[in-house]
This record gives C-alpha cells, sequence and structure tokens, in this order.
C-alpha cells in the first residue's frame, strides 16, 4: 500500500510524566516473542527514543498483525496499579510503505495458568518519524494482584482502505515502555526540531568552523537528526539557534531543556563539555546568561543532555528575539580542551510542559488515608488537635535523624544534609516529647547525649565553635559551599543549654554547657560591636551582619551572656531598629524574624529601653494577617483563615516570602500561622483548621504541615523543612505548657545577658516604649525639614562638567549621613574620602541636577546590558516626588552609573511610576558624566513633562540624594560589592518613603 511522505513533524509530543514506571525499557531481546506471527527482534541504535537502544521488528511479512509480547512480573505491578496510561514509543522509517496504524494492547494472567484479562485499542494516529502511542488502561487491566504475573501482548496492524488488514513487511521501531498516571503527563515542545533544510540555513557556527547537514542515520525524535562536523581546529565545537516567535513561549514553558546527542563507536574525542548560552538580540545583543549540562556520563551512543534554565534564561519577553548557543567541548587527559574531529548527531532541542492539574483533581489524587486523617483532625476540640499537629511534626525530629550522632536533615528529602539549626530544634523537641510520653525518658536522654557529644567531641566540622550551617549527615563535615553561620550555631545553642536544662546534674548539661562555652563570640564580632552573620575559608567574613532588628537577637543575647567569650553588652544597642507604624520591624515581614527568639527567651512582660519584644512579635503577627486578609481579592490562596507570609518554599524554590509589597506571590508557609499561636492564639486555630478544611489532603502529609503551597500558582509542596517543624511543635508548646520558656529561662547566663542588656520587669500592652518611639520619630522627621533650593537659570549644556554651575550654590551628602542598613558599613573617614557636592537648578524645560562624588576609587563592573542593578557598585540617585506640588503626578527615582564596563553612563528610573531604562521610559532626558581626579561628576536634565508639573517660583517637590559605594578593586563582572550607603535623608528605607524625603524649593 502506498504512503505519502509526511513532510510535517509533530512538533508538541505526548511523552512521559516524572512519576512513571518504566513495564520495558526495550534494553534487550531476550523476554520478547512474537506471538507465533513470524516477527523477529534484535537492538538497534540508529532510531532510539530514550535510552540507548530501541527494538527492531522485522515483521514476517506473511501475518495480518505483527506481535510483541512479554512478561509483566514483580515491582513493576505496584506502580502499574497506580497508573490508567500505558505509552510506547513507535518508529516508522520515511521510505516505509506498510507500517502499523492501529495499535492493540492486550493482557493475560499467567498467574496459574492462562486466562484473558482485557485488551484495549490506541487511538494514536500513526505519522512517519516516532509516534507516541497512547493506551488507556481499562479497569480490569489495572485490577492485579502484585504478587501475580501477566502477559501484555502489542499487536501492531495496517488497515487498507480503513478495515482491511494487511501483513506488514517494512521494518519499525519501539522503545520505552512505560506506564503513568493521566495527571501526570508531560507534553514535549520541540523548539529546534533539526528537520529541514531551512531550519538548518537559520543557524550559524558562532565562528568555530562548524558544518551542519540533515541525516536520517541516527534519529530520536521526527524524521531526521542534524549531523555536526566539527572544524578540528576550533577549542569549541558551537551551534548558534535563533529563538522567536512562538518558540519564545514553548521555551518557558519549562525547567529544563532537554536534546539528544548520538555520539558514534569510532568518535575518538569524545565530547564532554555541554554549554548553553542566551542572548538577547531584540534591539541590540545582550548577554542573559548561561548554564552546564551535568555530562559526567557522556559516552558513545545515545545521550540525554538537560540543562536546568531559570530566572532570565526562562521568563523570556513573548515579543522578544533570543539566540541560543551549544558549545561543545572535549578534554584530552590533563583536563584541557582539545578540538573535536570527529562527527555527532543531535535530535532537536526541547522543553516539557506538565499538565496543570486543577485544585480539585489534585484533590482527587490524594491518598484516602490522608483524607481519612484530615476528616478526623477536623472533628477534634482544640486541644486534641494541637496535640495531634506536635505528635506527627515531631516524627520528623525522631525519624529523619541520624541516631547514631543525632544529626537531623535540614528537610525531608533522601539526599539532605544536617542543618545545624534544625539540631537545635530537635534536642528542644526531645523533652517535649518526652513530657508528652510519646518516647521515654531513656529513649531522649540517649539521643540528647549522643547528639551533644557529636558536636563537643569534633564529630562536626567548624571553627572556634561554630559550625557550618549544612554538614554531611553521616560525617559531620561541611556541605556545599556554606558559611559557619552564627545564628545557626545560635539555633544549636538555645537548644543545648534547653536540654542541659532539663537534664540537670546529668552528663548532657556539662556538655552543653561547654558546647556553649566553646562559642568564641568575640572573634564573629564586627568593629562596629555588631555579629558578622557568618565566615567561610574561602573569603574570611561575609559582609551581612546582625546589624538590624530580626532573628538575630537571639544571638545578640547568647553572645552577651556567653560565660567564656562575652560580646559588650553595648553591642545591643548596635541593632538598627525601624519602627512601622507601632512596632519595630523587619523590611522583609516574615514571621519566623519575630518567632524564633521568642520560642526560648520568655520576652513577656519584658522591655528594654527600645520594646517590650514579645508584644511587638504580636503586632507584627497580627499586621501579617491583615496584609493578607487585603490582599485576598488579588490571590486566591489568602484568606481570612489562611494566612502566614514567611520564609519558605514556593512555586520557584526557597524565598524569603513576607508581608511587604515585591515580597509575596500568593505563597503561603503553614508553619507561620500556627507558631504564631502564641501571640494569636484565635487567629492560629482559624487558620489551622482553615487551612485543613480547605486543602487538608494537599497540605497535610507525613510529618504534618507541608513546607508552603499556593493555590494561584496551583503548587503544593509534599516536603518538611526542620526548622519549620521545630517552629510549630516549640510554640505550641510553649502556648500550652510554657515547658521551653521554663527551662530556658532556668540558665543563669541567659537571665545575666537580659539584665546586662538593660531588661527589666514591666507589664505594658506596648510593643515599642514611649522613650524610643519619640527618640526614633525624630530621627525620621528632622531630614524632611531639610531643603534644596533651586535657582532659575539660563539653559545648562548637559556634557558631564560644571562649568554652568558656577553661580549656583551646592549642598553636601557627607560621610556622617551613613544609611543604616544590614550589610552596609559605615564610611571610616580616617580612612576613606566619600562624599557629593549636589546641584539642582531649573529653566522652563528642565530640571538640572548634578553631582560631584568625591571617592578616592571607582569601581566599573557593570556591563551595559546589566540596567537595573547599579547599586550593586558605585552610583548616585536622585529621588524626586513631585505629588507634592501635582497630586497626580508619581514619584521619579533616578539611578545613574556613571561608567559600565564600556565607558558609557547608563541611567534608570526603578521602582516609581513608570520604570526602566531612561532610553525607554524618559528618551528626552539628557545624562552626562566624567571621570576626576579625585572622583566623577553626573550631570542631568529632566523635562517637566516627566514629573508632571509646571514649574513656578515657590514651588516644592520632594527631593533625596543618595550614594551608593564600592571600594573592591578586583570586582568581578556584574559582582555585588556594594559597601556603604550615604544619603542627604539618612533613614534605613529612605527609597521608600517619600512622605520623609526632604524639599526641592523652585526659587527665581
Amino acid at each position: 500500500m502506498k504512503r505519502f511522505l509526511l513532510l510535517l513533524v509533530l512538533l508538541v509530543l505526548a511523552t512521559f510524566g516524572m512519576s512513571l514506571t518504566v513495564v520495558n525499557e526495550m534494553e534487550s531481546v531476550a523476554e520478547l516473542n512474537d506471538d507465533n506471527t513470524g516477527a523477529s527482534f534484535s537492538l538497534s541504535d540508529e532510531y532510539v527514543f530514550a535510552g540507548k537502544y530501541s527494538v527492531k521488528v522485522t515483521p514476517s511479512g506473511e501475518a495480518d498483525e505483527t506481535k510483541l509480547a512479554f512478561q509483566l512480573n514483580g515491582e513493576v505491578l505496584e506502580g502499574w496499579v497506580e497508573s490508567d496510561l500505558l505509552k510506547i514509543a513507535v518508529f516508522i522509517p520515511e521510505n516505509a510503505e506498510t507500517y502499523p496504524d492501529n495499535y492493540f494492547l492486550g493482557m493475560a494472567d499467567v498467574t496459574d495458568g492462562w486466562s484473558w484479562v482485557d485488551g484495549v485499542f490506541s487511538e494514536t494516529q500513526s505519522l512517519r518519524g516516532w509516534n507516541v502511542v497512547t493506551f488507556n488502561l481499562s479497569s480490569k487491566m489495572k485490577e492485579v494482584s502484585t504478587t501475580g504475573k501477566y502477559m501484555l501482548y502489542f499487536a501492531f496492524i495496517d488497515f487498507e482502505d480503513g478495515n482491511k488488514k494487511v501483513p506488514i513487511v517494512d521494518t519499525f521501531y519501539v522503545d520505552h515502555f512505560v506506564t503513568m498516571s493521566s495527571e501526570e503527563e508531560k507534553i514535549r515542545l520541540y523548539v529546534f526540531p533539526m528537520e529541514t533544510e531551512e531550519e538548518l540555513a537559520r543557524y550559524n557556527n558562532d565562528n568555530t568552523g562548524a558544518l551542519f547537514e540533515l541525516s536520517d542515520r541516527y534519529v530520536a525524535q521526527g524524521l531526521r537528526s542534524m549531523k555536526i562536523v566539527p572544524s578540528g581546529e576550533a577549542i569549541e565545537t558551537k551551534v548558534a539557534l535563533p529563538l522567536e516567535g512562538e518558540n519564545v513561549e514553548k521555551w518557558s514553558q519549562g525547567n529544563r531543556i532537554k536534546m539528544s546527542v548520538y555520539i558514534p563507536p569510532e568518535v575518538g574525542t569524545i565530547p564532554t563539555m555541554y554549554f548553553l548560552g542566551m542572548a538577547d538580540v531584540t534591539t541590540e545583543w545582550k548577554w542573559v546568561g548561561g548554564v552546564f549540562a551535568d555530562a559526567k556520563d557522556v559516552g558513545k551512543g545515545w545521550n540525554q543532555i538537560s540543562f536546568e534554565i531559570a530566572g532570565a534564561m526562562k521568563d523570556l519577553d513573548p515579543d522578544g528575539k533570543y539566540m541560543v548557543y551549544l558549545a561543545f567541548a572535549g578534554f584530552d587527559e590533563k583536563n584541557q580542551k582539545i578540538p573535536l574531529v570527529d562527527a555527532f548527531y543531535i535530535d532537536g532541542i526541547y522543553t516539557e510542559k506538565a499538565k496543570v492539574l486543577t485544585v480539585e483533581e489534585r484533590m482527587a489524587m490524594v491518598d484516602p488515608k490522608i483524607k481519612e486523617e484530615v476528616e478526623k483532625m477536623l472533628q477534634m476540640s482544640d486541644e486534641e488537635l494541637l496535640e495531634y499537629v506536635q505528635r506527627k511534626t515531631f516524627e520528623y525530629f525522631w525519624n529523619e535523624a541520624n541516631p547514631a550522632n543525632g544529626l537531623v536533615k535540614d528537610r525531608s528529602t533522601g539526599d539532605s544534609p544536617c542543618s545545624i539549626a534544625a539540631v537545635g530544634f530537635a534536642l528542644t523537641a526531645i523533652p517535649v516529647a518526652v513530657e508528652k510520653g510519646w518516647i521515654s525518658y531513656d529513649e531522649g536522654y540517649k539521643r540528647v547525649l549522643t547528639t551533644l557529644k557529636t558536636f563537643v567531641e569534633g564529630g562536626v566540622e567548624g571553627k572556634n565553635g561554630f559550625f557550618y550551617h549544612f554538614v554531611d549527615m553521616n560525617k559531620g563535615r561541611r556541605v556545599w559551599d556554606c558559611e559557619l553561620s552564627s545564628i545557626d550555631t545560635a539555633l544549636l545553642v538555645a537548644g543545648a543549654l534547653f536540654v542541659g536544662e532539663y537534664f540537670e546534674g546529668t552528663e548532657v548539661e556539662k556538655l552543653a554547657d561547654q558546647l556553649y562555652r566553646n562559642v568564641n563570640w568575640q572573634w564573629m564580632m564586627a568593629e562596629d560591636g555588631t555579629l558578622y552573620m557568618g565566615w567561610k575559608p574561602e573569603g574570611g567574613f561575609l559582609n551581612a551582619k546582625w546589624d538590624s532588628f530580626n532573628e538575630g537577637i537571639l544571638a545578640y543575647v547568647l553572645a552577651i551572656g556567653s560565660p567564656t567569650y562575652p560580646i559588650p553588652a553595648e553591642s545591643w544597642d548596635e541593632i538598627l531598629r525601624p519602627v512601622h507604624e507601632n512596632y519595630i520591624s523587619c523590611p522583609t515581614e516574615s514571621l519566623f524574624v519575630y518567632q524564633y527568639p521568642n520560642i526560648w527567651v520568655d520576652f513577656r512582660n519584658k522591655e528594654d529601653k527600645y520594646a517590650n519584644y514579645f508584644n511587638n512579635a504580636k503586632i507584627a503577627t497580627r499586621y501579617n494577617y491583615l496584609f493578607c486578609v487585603m490582599n485576598r481579592f488579588k490571590y486566591k490562596t489568602y484568606d481570612f483563615d489562611v494566612w502566614g507570609l514567611s520564609a519558605s518554599d514556593g512555586p520557584a524554590g526557597y524565598k524569603h516570602y513576607g508581608a511587604s509589597e515585591g515580597n509575596h506571590d500568593g505563597t503561603i508557609a503553614p508553619y507561620s500561622a500556627v507558631s504564631s499561636i502564641v501571640f494569636t492564639p484565635d487567629l492560629s486555630m482559624k487558620a489551622m483548621k482553615g487551612m485543613l478544611s480547605k486543602y487538608g489532603p494537599l497540605v497535610w502529609g507525613r510529618y504534618g504541615f507541608v513546607s508552603g503551597f499556593n493555590v494561584d500558582a496551583n503548587w503544593f509542596s509534599d516536603q518538611h523543612i526542620g526548622i519549620d517543624q521545630g517552629d510549630i511543635l516549640l510554640m505550641i508548646e510553649n502556648y500550652s505548657t510554657e515547658v521551653v520558656w521554663k527551662y530556658f529561662m532556668k540558665n543563669r547566663y541567659v537571665r545575666e545577658a537580659l539584665e546586662k542588656m538593660g531588661f527589666v520587669t514591666k507589664i505594658s500592652d506596648y510593643a515599642v516604649t514611649p522613650w524610643y518611639r519619640q527618640e526614633y520619630q525624630k530621627s525620621i522627621t528632622q531630614p524632611s525639614e531639610k531643603v534644596v533650593v533651586a535657582p532659575k537659570v539660563a539653559k545648562i549644556m548637559v556634557d558631564g562638567k560644571l562649568g554652568d554651575w558656577k553661580d549656583v550654590p551646592y549642598n553636601v551628602v557627607d560621610e556622617d549621613m551613613n544609611v543604616r542598613v544590614p550589610g552596609m558599613k559605615p564610611v571610616d573617614k580616617r580612612s576613606q574620602i566619600l562624599h557629593s557636592h549636589f546641584y539642582a537648578a531649573w529653566d522652563d524645560e528642565n530640571l538640572y541636577l548634578a553631582a560631584q562624588v568625591f571617592d578616592e576609587y571607582l569601581v566599573v563592573n557593570i556591563a551595559p546590558d546589566d540596567l537595573g542593578a547599579f547599586y550593586r557598585t558605585d552610583s548616585i540617585e536622585f529621588y524626586l516626588d513631585p505629588s507634592r506640588a501635582n497630586p497626580e503626578a508619581g514619584v521619579f527615582k533616578l539611578a545613574v552609573l556613571p561608567f559600565d564596563t564600556e565607558g558609557n553612563v547608563q541611567a534608570v528610573r526603578h521602582e516609581d511610576a513608570n520604570p526602566g531604562p531612561i532610553s525607554k521610559v524618559a528618551p528626552e532626558m539628557k545624562v552626562a558624566s566624567s571621570k576626576t581626579d579625585n572622583g566623577y561628576i553626573v550631570e542631568i536634565a529632566i523635562p517637566f513633562e516627566y514629573l508632571s508639573i509646571t514649574p513656578k517660583q515657590g514651588m516644592e517637590i520632594g527631593f533625596c540624594h543618595t550614594i551608593h559605594n564600592s571600594n573592591k578593586k578586583d570586582a568581578k563582572l556584574g559582582e555585588y560589592v556594594r559597601e556603604n550607603i550615604l544619603s542627604w535623608v539618612p533613614v534605613a528605607d529612605v527609597w521608600a518613603r517619600p512622605e520623609i524625603w526632604g524639599t526641592l524649593r523652585f526659587a527665581e
């Protein structure tokens, strides 16, 4: 029977899901039989859909049906019963005249004898090239015994004129038989199918001399692959592929870009480096990013290469144009790159789009046992529910620990390392479990003793008493490139001191005391008296410090109270404490920062000169709740009984979520609302029941509440995080029995520390003390009284020089105007020059601004295409608030980079009424810069149309000028190296608070 060659290939191909069961990989023909149809089977590496081989099926040319059969038993049956789809891949050669256009799957039970189960036809329509054939398993076919034996029969049938069977004569290929749930299907989106001459003509070799040609010799999709012939001279062989139109949308659908690569047996040097890069060429060439594939297992034959993409490489402009670069390289015995010589093949570059499930579909798929458990929980009293949540949560610390050393996993994944912070929570959780009767006193004591010995006796890598944030679960050695963490060590020590008091008079008490005494807090103290966040052997202390209000206050209690290496009590006063309305806040507004110190330290009815920190946490928690409620119309997840924003897993990974604009996306962290029960018992109980009643089976798992969920993104975590588990368990216990507070506060060093820090017993209903409220208000209102007078002038030439400004008075931002934010150092006037003389003037058309910055070293490390992140290095900003003159006007915030790496000035508007590069959002603006002997000059002209005001004498608008500075002479391209911030209004969050900016007044 004659068939016309199909010129079009499938660009969208249904393929295999993540949670699948491989029924037969088709990597062997030993167990296959032809069911008496005369077909023969052999392995092939020419046409391969997955793995190294496929099975070549040679029909007899006489039987009406060509069949393939094999037995199904063992572990495969466990996955089979959970599936409702079976998929196979079938390749039909381009020159085949007869081939299967109908597929049948039959099943027989051969456990004891032979009995027919059922059979189904596939509705898949055949094309030449690779086809994914789908069978919907019948209910009878799914009702199998996992201890039984079954026979699968696949019939390949060719019909003539739609109803008459004819023998298949031509060979075809089958590969990779898998089962899966229909909800776990994926769609393969081929961005570069490599099927036509027209397509290959658009590719280029990026000046590496490589040649490309179509081939039908080795095929993994469609009918052809692309043969790459290296030049034999270039160190890297490259392919550049244009990405635009509908392919941009395909590219953005998944987090992985995949391709199949075939390396022939005769190849001498195997390409083992695979790099994928991207540039934005919409208007001009701009580098976007690049990633390497993990190619350590690449060998001759077929290989699946996968690139992880995220961020700018994934979130593309649908209307943009991009260039994708593939680079291949081989290495010699010295691990040096050498030119590739021999040809190899790649066939199709694609991403996979997961089938989107509705929340209702997800709920329907949940294990009935979890549904039943949640229903029982919703029938419990408040007290019963709280203890049940605690009990399930505690199992994490008991089961996800190494009993040989007491180390506890960071999260509930098989390969998770230990988090030393999670160990601190686990230590505290064990006496709670003893008190509840979940474990015996001896079991608890033994586990605690083992854990403390591991740390005190050198079983965990550290330095000066501090330990690395993450360590190997078995060896206790540092993993990844993590830091010696001061806060995670503090959480560990807090847990140790608690068990030391609980097991008073035992070896545990001695070991806990020794662990505390070993910590050299003085070593971790910075010059300004605050504590560094950590230290790395590769670069020393981190730039970031615990110099503002957050969870780090727990570390200060322990550091000031240390019996061996105490830091001065005055360090407590070096912490920045910004007041938000009526409480001291952390800019991220993540709930955990308020919770962690309150887990161990009983701050109730205590205050220092700044605040009652328990009351402070209560107000912050209610603010977090109200923030969710107020945003419930924007995000499906938030509701009156579903709230809680804190650092957690989210759809795009772990993130520091919180109740602040730009820092939330609909992701709820269940632990955050539950752990707030000591502050907001009514709201926390409501949240617990609300999450369970609305999404219970999806937010409840083996160890209780999962790490996060987002209804808007249709995303629900299936993991548990140790520090989240600890927060839940211990805060509920404080609410129920106060036992954590009771024992921790027995420690004399903790009590002495609080006394040194100025804490007194006082019952109050406020968070911020009256004294500090007054002092803080004074500090933020004084800057707003500042005034810059801008005289009217003749037109100024914007050329980066100050010749036209000789009659305009300048204003000063000096070395004392430091902005106190985490990670920034105050300018050291004894060894550093950094200040600005800035100017303002106007005519009828423009507002003119200029700044002469005195900086002994100008850091230039931002590329021309890296717009919008100038704060990472030397740059300046001008903030303007024209709404003081015109309520309809929006804020104008201008950031200027004096020089990019090509010597050009760059400017952007950011976080304002119309953000973006000046070239796009304010093209009539003029910006110029020049270098001076002691710094640089920036000059600006802003047409008043962009400010939405018509200037006149006496008009006033909001104004501020800020300097960002780096002193790192060896700064890498794009590296964040900012060390200082100076501002005319030196308030921590000045950029976000136009109401506290000073005033720019127009004068004649």
